[in-house]
């Protein structure tokens, strides 16, 4: 995902650097079509040339420099259209400064990332949104406000971060889809790359990816596999599909931890409701407290609040 993202941004700023460039060329042309200013620039060009060859005449340089200075003023142009000016004044359109990506890059970049990752469709509640004063409940408004403060520093550091499994578990309304869209956008505007998907998302894309050829599922399970962040929202609601749903959460968790990436699950399901309804293989790697964290959300439907 961030290699894609990566590919467009330099195609698009590419694409801009060029344009301004030809913009600047076609204004060129346009001055050098009209005859007058054609003629005193090809005097201008010669003069000069002639000058570095022999050095003896610099004053006529100067004199046919400024008729075409003239010409081109007389029919409202100036030298300095011409000349390419860089679109950032901070790299001159190099991409980087000291040997680093330049602003300009890393805006373009995660611009990109957010569309490859279409988070603002499936993340868009942020931290900047979370507002705890709205919750009533005392020990309901403490414990969000604890959860949000570790899981905005979970975002910063991730993939380097201790668990890399998160549950967040509770009922419905409880903010668990929230505090995962907060992570999730925290996560692509620091420029990792998430994948969101609703447990129903991706049950569907495991079933597509189950029946496909053989040939093709590496490629369809490569953004679920690979990616910094994978979020499943609200497992447990999705149906289970035989030698699709455990075998390939199984898998999916596997993979992930052995490639030190980070997953974060949001399910209506307590500790022991995971257990009855994906058994052991899966529980054993959400609830190994190695790497995995398991925060109980409570209180009241914010939704309602």
């Amino acid at each position: 995902m961030k290699e894609r993202a990566i590919n467009v941004a330099m195609t698009k700023r590419r694409a801009r650097i060029d344009a301004a460039e030809r913009e600047a060329e076609n204004k060129l042309s346009a001055a050098l079509s009209i005859p007058e200013i054609s003629a005193a620039h090809t005097l201008y060009v010669d003069k000069k040339f002639n000058n570095i060859l022999n050095g003896k005449n610099p004053d006529e340089v100067t004199a046919a420099r400024d008729k075409y200075l003239s010409a081109l003023s007389k029919y409202g142009y100036s030298e300095s259209e011409f000349e390419y000016t860089p679109l950032c004044p901070v790299c001159k359109d190099r991409g980087s400064v000291n040997g680093r990506a330049c602003d300009c890059v890393w805006e373009e970049y995660i611009s990109c990332l957010k569309d490859e990752c279409n988070i603002l469709a499936k993340a868009p509640f942020t931290f900047e949104d979370c507002d705890t004063s709205v919750i009533s409940e005392e020990a309901q408004r403490a414990t969000l406000e604890r959860l949000y403060k570790h899981m905005s520093a979970y975002a910063d550091k991730l993939p380097d971060v201790n668990y890399k499994n998160i549950v967040l578990s509770g009922t419905v309304g409880s903010g668990k889809t929230c505090l995962a869209s907060a992570v999730a956008r925290a996560a692509v505007e620091r420029g990792k790359s998430c994948k969101f998907m609703s447990a129903y998302e991706f049950n569907n894309e495991m079933l597509a990816c189950h029946t496909s050829p053989i040939s093709e599922r590496s490629e369809r399970l490569h953004d679920v596999l690979t990616a910094d962040l994978l979020v499943i929202d609200d497992l447990g609601t999705e149906p289970i599909l035989k030698n699709v749903t455990i075998e390939y959460l199984l898998l999916t968790l596997e993979e992930r931890l052995n490639a030190e990436l980070c997953t974060l699950i949001t399910t209506n399901l307590d500790e022991d409701g995971i257990m009855s309804r994906y058994f052991e293989r899966i529980y054993s790697r959400l609830g190994d407290k190695r790497h995995s964290r398991f925060f109980k959300l409570s209180g009241k439907d914010l939704r309602q609040a």
